[in-house]
């Protein structure tokens, strides 16, 4: 058994930028093996926009289109599972993470692999079917549907998606490996601004449409998840696209003893990210994300995971990162504020769902975020 860890790179970001994400930095930190003993091997997948193709024009319209529209996510999407494919044996485990529209391939990443499985790495060529498979939303290509299972016990015999599938394949004589569960999901402020942005009118809407089967909801395959949002990032265009279905996974668990976690840190997209100025803030991110990482079985050197998190301080200067309100300027149309997500049980905006982190920046009285408006006396005790 080995766990692969798999960092899929925000917008514009690759491993050799001067400036890296923690997504780059914390794949540099993963241990070569962990205290079990178990081999850990990494793949990245660098972000859209990185300015790749073959002409001095193609790869200027691969930073214009995949930049500012998010042209080339399938390819990221493919790249990942095909890299998955060729290193997994059975009874390997898996770890997946990602920044910004990274985080939305990471997302995806761990949808297809619910959808189709892991195929053998024989079965290349049908890629194209499991991707189709998931991007077809119905009752007959929900992963739990009579047709999914025969799809996936034809494309990826050695890997059932879930303890039901186990079961229908043992009655069926066809074999009895376990369950393939996605040991953890990590990701930093996933961004809905998939295409041209929605609040540019129905046109955009229209074209964006070939991005819907992006998940919105965290998939049961998921043994254990955290999403680290932006709570300063104010752009219109960078919605973050929210877990929707935590609190019916986490069930009785609460607070630090729930599995499934989304919590608001300080700072805007670029700074929980990594790849801000402010590595003081970006530093708490990464923390909570690679603990949740640990507490799942996958190593760091201790040392490297150090120099990202060593340096975190609540009451540092975001240096103007924070977007400030300008509704007397042009700019201001462009700014919205993020909203915290109900309370399942009250639903009133949920201060649980704010970061140690954030709680400790209320120290500064010059900081005070709309999205936290609403739960600021409870957060400060007023």
């Amino acid at each position: 058994m080995k766990r692969i860890a798999i960092f899929c790179d925000g917008t514009w970001n690759r491993a050799d930028a001067a400036t890296p994400t923690h997504v780059v930095r914390l794949a540099q930190a993963v241990a070569p093996v962990a205290a079990d003993g178990a081999p850990q091997v990494v793949l990245y997948i660098p972000g859209v926009g990185i300015g790749q193709g073959v002409t001095r024009l193609a790869r200027l319209s691969d930073r214009i289109m995949g930049g500012a529209f998010g042209w080339g996510l399938d390819t990221r999407i493919v790249e990942a599972y095909r890299s998955l494919i060729f290193t997994f044996e059975p009874g390997d485990e898996v770890f997946i993470f990602g920044f910004s529209r990274g985080a939305y391939t990471a997302r995806s990443l761990a949808g297809l692999i619910r959808s189709a499985g892991i195929p053998p790495a024989t079965a290349t060529s049908r890629i194209p079917e499991a991707m189709e498979m998931y991007r077809a939303r119905g009752s007959e290509t929900h992963p739990n549907s009579e047709a999914s299972m025969l799809f996936r016990a034809s494309l990826s015999p050695d890997t059932p998606t879930s303890g039901q599938e186990r079961d229908w394949r043992e009655a069926r004589g066809m074999n009895d490996h376990p369950a393939l569960q996605i040991a953890y999901l990590g990701v930093y402020d996933t961004v809905g601004a998939l295409g041209l942005p929605g609040f540019l009118g129905a046109l955009p809407r229209l074209l964006n449409r070939r991005y819907a089967f992006h998940d919105m909801e965290l998939s049961s395959s998921v043994r254990a998840a955290r999403h680290a949002v932006a709570v300063d990032e104010r752009r219109r265009h960078f919605p973050p696209a929210l877990w929707s279905n935590l609190a019916r996974l986490n069930g009785a668990q609460l607070g630090a003893a729930a599995r499934y976690r989304q919590e608001w840190y300080p700072g805007n997209h670029g700074i929980v990210g990594g790849s801000g100025r402010v590595p003081e803030l970006s530093a708490f991110a990464t923390e909570w994300i690679a603990a949740g990482a640990g507490a799942e079985g996958l190593a760091f050197r201790p040392d490297r995971l150090a120099a990202l998190t060593d340096c975190a301080d609540a009451r540092a200067d975001d240096q103007g990162a924070a977007q400030r309100p300008a509704m007397s300027n042009l700019w201001g149309l462009f700014l919205a504020d993020r909203v915290l997500p109900e309370d399942p049980g009250t639903g009133a905006p949920d201060p649980a769902t704010v970061s140690a982190a954030a709680r400790k920046r209320l120290r500064r009285t010059d900081w005070r975020p709309p999205t936290l408006a609403p739960v600021l006396d409870a957060l400060t005790g007023a």
